[in-house]
């Protein structure tokens, strides 16, 4: 069995929906596949779609905090004062210090829009104030997430 490693562009969204659409076939016409075999396949699937789930979530981390610490260089603050300078100012100062963080990083990387850019610098410093999600206790058989257990 061949796999397949997705490239996620660094600076651009991946939702949990664009991971979930891969077209995964598990074949029940091969007689020789009873229930066991099946859900076994069913469930390598499932985990590999979680791996790719949480690897996506990863690069989009490392995405923002790179996007953050870029925006801190561009206000001349550390990341502690840029946090407090953000919660502080309203929302049409955000947009003329995104607008004029994304004209001069556009001159270096792959042009990014203000309203991505603003919503990355948001997302980085909501996410970072949350706890760590813990992983399954089970990442081999996530039945009961599917069928609607927590």
């Amino acid at each position: 069995m061949a796999l397949r490693i997705q490239h996620i562009p660094m600076f651009f969204p991946v939702s949990p929906i664009t991971i979930t659409k891969l077209k995964t076939r598990i074949s029940c016409s091969n007689k020789s596949n009873d229930d066991a075999s099946l859900a076994s396949e069913f469930a390598e699937k499932v985990s590999i779609i979680n791996a790719r789930a949480v690897q996506a979530e990863q690069v989009m981390r490392k995405s923002r905090k790179i996007l953050f610490k870029e925006f801190c260089n561009y206000l001349d603050l550390n990341e502690q004062e840029a946090k407090q300078k953000w919660n502080k100012i309203d929302e049409d100062e955000k947009w003329v210090l995104i607008k004029g963080f994304v004209q001069e990083l556009n001159e270096f990387f792959q042009p990014l829009s203000a309203k991505y850019t603003k919503e990355l610098v948001e997302e980085y410093l909501l996410k970072e104030n949350l706890p760590p999600k813990s992983p399954p206790s089970s990442p081999l058989f996530p039945f009961d997430s599917i069928i609607g257990f927590p």
